[in-house]
């Protein structure tokens, strides 16, 4: 029963034998390995020969040795199952070598134990005695003991090092998976997200204390030569630094990174730099709020914070997060509270009587520019929503905005707003402009001698062939604030003749008719525009048609402040005269001309451009394709914008032209409705007017980049 429970016993600890059961003999099969060096080659007939002979005293030593020497071999951690398995072997076989072996047996099977000694008889017998013997098997099961004793708690701590290190790292990775940059870190943060660092940090800590446990039982179990240690490095780069595939734990010199100090370190940020921007935040939020509700009570002279942000507080809040709504929402309400101002400064304006045209004006379009600007901020803010992480202030928006559909919704209302900002704005500068084009004509009747003066708008033209009225159309004064105008009457005979003369105030100063081209033929006249040159003298373009016959002439007239004649300038088309210009930045002036001479047969879609110097009677020509009929001409650091318009009033046609009138480039708008030009005016490049007469519906402002930035009338297509 004895030896069934050992063979039973063992055969949980030794491997399988290779070798079917063989009628084996110890002497002559097995012994002989032991002569030679071929210990190893034994193994599987010597277990073989143990199971059916488990009580061989010889066997059971010659198999702890083997065991023994698989265990010291073995790589404690590496191999340790392996090693542990191999030193209880031969702790039991060493066990029972100790209950087997004794002096009588080694006397008598000498022959047996020949790796026991270096002495031989001269027949070749081993001279083996039973303490060296004796002292194998003991010291065998002591270090045995030992090893089993000391490794287990070597390799656990080993092991729990490996895993807390995996579990550190794995969760160090998959925090760089979950958030993109270190500052969505930052402002991500929460309790959530704390504790997953928590779980780093922890994780990485308790890698150092089973490293240190691990020596200090390794330094227990003096054969475990231990010298290894830990180099820490640390992660400077996120994303990039930390990111561990793999560590070998079985090196002398083990690399870890320091994710302890990484999570210590972005905590610090947040504990610090992220909590205190999160309440510099509320401040400014408050600010801002506080500026709004006192500048609802403004009147001039209040001392209102119009930017209370500083500058600095939006780059902190861009440093951590470049697109962030809630840096936008400040930057648009910073700007708005500029607006506001301007709005605030207009309504004074507007009942002020000692403020120029300019200067409203010029506030009118800085609101009108401002609002422009503020719109595109919206939109591109707006633009931005998707791509923002909200969650990163989330807090903010439900205190200040109802959460975070709430600052979505904010934005789209103020789109709303600054709408109706641009629209009204829009109104009062086209009610400016019209109010200054048309003030001359609205003026006191000039009073000449027996002269009956009238004033008639640009643009129109009387039915009436009433006689002894003198219709003035066009007025322009000069850097003496000496008024030019010009007009016609009717003669006699019905027949247009022109005139032109300068007053101070309601007082002619004089008055003179044009003189013809044709002598004494009977002509129709009419003065097509004016324009002082130079700051002091006056530029006419006369259309002059031969009543009996077909034949007519376009002059450029040019005139002292005294009335006198000074240049005139024939000019050769068959085009009729519709502006008289200054050219930007020099000392020339332009006449443009365009349709038939005796009447527009057919819609006219080319333009004449006369460039000329008030004081030669030299000039350039060149005709261009501005594909419709002549609306305006403005002047910009772009180039010379033209405007057109086709036949059916719905579309308008831009052209930029260089200086010497090449066209740089086109664009055409259609229109849901017909729009009527009468004037056009440029407040700046960025503030080109066309528009209809008071009252009328029709007012279109573009850009020299050919944008449209206002339309009382629905835009259907823009292309080229």
């Amino acid at each position: 029963m004895k030896k069934v429970l050992i063979i039973f016993l063992l055969s949980m600890v030794l491997p399988v034998a290779t070798f079917a059961q063989l009628d084996l003999d110890y002497e002559d099969d097995i012994n002989p390995y032991f002569l030679g060096d071929s210990a190893d080659l034994v193994f599987p007939i010597l277990y073989d020969f143990f199971k059916y002979n488990n009580d061989h005293p010889a066997t059971n030593i010659q198999l702890a040795l083997i065991f023994e020497e698989r265990y010291r071999n073995a790589h404690p951690i590496a191999d340790y199952e392996s090693a542990i398995a191999n030193a209880e072997r031969a702790e039991l076989l060493f066990g029972r070598s100790r209950d087997l072996i004794d002096d009588r047996e080694t006397r008598r099977n000498a022959w047996y134990y020949p790796n026991f000694t270096n002495e031989f008889k001269r027949n070749g017998k081993p001279e083996v005695e039973f303490d060296s013997v004796k002292l194998v098997f003991q010291q065998g099961l002591k270090d045995a003991d030992s090893f089993l004793t000391h490794m287990p708690s070597i390799h656990q701590n080993f092991m729990k090092m490996v895993e807390q290190y995996d579990l550190a790292s794995k969760n160090f990775v998959r925090i760089n998976g979950d958030y993109n940059s270190l500052k969505d870190v930052y402002l991500l943060f929460d309790d959530e997200l704390e504790s997953r660092f928590d779980l780093v940090k922890s994780s990485y800590d308790s890698t150092l204390y089973y490293f240190k446990k691990y020596k200090e039982a390794a330094m227990a179990y003096p054969p475990f030569d231990l010298d290894q240690k830990i180099s820490i490095n640390p992660i400077k780069t996120y994303r990039l630094d930390g990111l561990v595939i793999q560590t070998d734990f079985l090196v002398d010199d083990i690399g870890l990174w320091d994710y302890g100090t990484w999570v210590d370190q972005v905590k610090k940020v947040i504990s610090t730099e992220i909590n205190l921007l999160r309440t510099d935040i509320e401040k400014i939020e408050k600010k801002l709020d506080d500026s709004f509700a006192k500048m609802e009570n403004w009147v001039p002279n209040d001392s209102i914070n119009l930017d209370p942000i500083e500058r600095k507080s939006i780059y902190k809040i861009r440093r951590y997060d470049l697109n962030s709504p809630v840096a936008n929402v400040f930057q648009y309400k910073d700007d708005k509270l500029d607006l506001i101002n301007e709005q605030k400064s207009l309504s004074v304006y507007d009942t002020a009587q000692d403020i120029s045209f300019q200067v409203k004006l010029y506030t009118i379009n800085r609101v009108f520019q401002q609002t422009i600007s503020l719109e595109n901020d919206l939109r591109k803010y707006n633009s931005e929503i998707p791509n923002s992480n909200l969650n990163k202030n989330k807090e903010f928006y439900q205190k200040y905005y109802g959460g975070m559909e709430g600052i979505k919704a904010y934005f789209e209302s103020e789109e709303k707003e600054l709408l109706n900002i641009r629209s009204e704005s829009a109104k009062k500068l086209k009610r400016q402009i019209v109010d200054h084009l048309e003030e001359p004509y609205l003026q006191e009747i000039p009073i000449y001698r027996g002269v009956g003066f009238e004033w008639q708008m640009p643009g129109l033209e009387y039915d009436s062939l009433e006689k002894n009225i003198a219709f003035i159309n066009y007025s322009a004064k000069n850097v003496n604030d000496l008024e030019y105008f010009s007009g016609f009457y009717f003669d006699p005979d019905s027949v247009s003749q022109a005139f032109y003369g300068a007053k101070m105030g309601s007082k002619v100063r004089w008055y003179n008719a044009v003189p013809s081209f044709y002598g004494n033929g009977k002509v129709w006249q009419k003065v097509k525009d004016i324009n002082v040159a130079g700051g002091g003298d006056l530029n006419f373009l006369v259309y002059e048609s031969h009543a009996d016959s077909l034949d007519f002439t376009n002059r450029i007239l040019v005139s002292d402040e005294s009335g006198e004649i000074k240049n005139e300038i024939e000019v050769h088309t068959q085009e009729q005269p519709v502006e008289l210009t200054s050219l930007r930045n020099s000392n020339f002036q332009l006449a443009l001309y365009q349709g038939d001479g005796l009447g527009d047969a057919l819609w006219p879609t080319n333009l004449t451009i006369v460039k000329f110097h008030p004081d030669s009677s030299d000039y350039s020509i060149k005709e261009i394709d501005i594909n419709g009929k002549y609306t305006g001409v403005f002047q910009t650091e772009k180039g010379i914008v033209v405007s057109a318009q086709s036949e059916d009033n719905k579309n308008i046609y831009l052209s930029l032209l260089d200086n010497n009138f090449n066209t740089l480039a086109n664009k055409a708008f259609s229109f849901k409705e017909p729009i009527e030009i009468k004037y056009n005016y440029q407040v700046s490049g960025e503030s080109l007017h066309l528009l209809s007469t008071r009252g009328e519906k029709g007012h279109l402002v573009f850009t020299d980049q050919f944008e449209i930035r206002y339309s009382d009338t629905p835009l259907i297509k823009e292309g080229i």
